[in-house]
């Protein structure tokens, strides 16, 4: 049978229901999740494409016998490829620190130059281009071949390198962001150990999802995104 089935294991303990918290259950006034669709919608109905400078626009693709969106640079050395969220068809910011946002997403970096900053994805303001310097969000980045968690307030960015990573191309990443007012928790592939924390520099704009590849020394950079999901906090107050 083609049909999976979990293992039995043995049977929890009766609680009462105010017990209950959200690592249990999903409370609906407390939570909301989204799953961005990367295979049956078009990549152009849930993502803005227009910070592609020379590069190819992000395409879902069925490639390497699997379906996923493809960013590709082309061989010229400052072309990009760039995809940020929607927000009720138009780019836009979508979330805030408020929020205490959590961006998970697994990425496979297929190809790019080993020196120079040629990745970034993660939590970012949708009005300050990506690759800028002191950007404001939370994201990834990879740079002279190292992958590094970053933070920026939109004047200055603590910027630190992911320990225990070896880049290779055709990496598959697990990548999970952590934001709050006190931090940021960055995890890559182990998602009980941080990778690290960040405290300052923390964004003060809202944020919404990007990813960007861009090309550097005349080598092509390509990156695929495999999945990709923001789960925050409803407004409170």
């Amino acid at each position: 049978m083609s049909k999976r089935h979990k293992a039995h294991k043995e049977i929890l303990s009766k609680g009462l229901a105010s017990e209950w918290n959200d690592d249990h259950i999903l409370d609906y006034t407390d939570e909301l999740e989204h799953d961005f669709n990367l295979m049956t919608i078009s990549e152009g109905t849930e993502w803005d494409l227009t910070e592609t400078a020379g590069g190819t626009n992000p395409d879902i693709v069925f490639e390497d016998n699997h379906s996923w969106c493809k960013l590709l640079t082309g061989g010229v050395t400052g072309q990009s490829s760039v995809m940020k969220a929607k927000l009720d068809g138009v780019a836009s910011n979508i979330t805030n620190i408020a929020d205490a946002p959590i961006h998970t997403t697994a990425v496979k970096l297929e190809a790019y130059h080993t020196a120079g900053n040629v990745i970034e994805f993660g939590l970012f303001d949708n009005g300050i281009g990506i690759f800028t310097a002191n950007q404001d969000g939370a994201y990834f980045r990879i740079k002279d071949n190292k992958m590094y968690a970053v933070t920026g307030d939109g004047a200055n960015e603590t910027e630190t390198e992911l320990t225990g990573i070896t880049l290779a191309q055709n990496d598959f990443l697990s990548c999970r962001i952590e934001l709050s007012s006190t931090n940021a928790i960055f995890y890559v592939d182990n998602m009980e150990t941080a990778k690290a924390t960040h405290a300052t520099n923390l964004p003060d704009s809202d944020l919404t999802l990007k990813y960007g590849v861009i090309s550097a020394n005349n080598v092509d950079s390509v990156m695929f995104v495999d999945g990709c999901g923001l789960t925050r906090f409803r407004k409170k107050s």
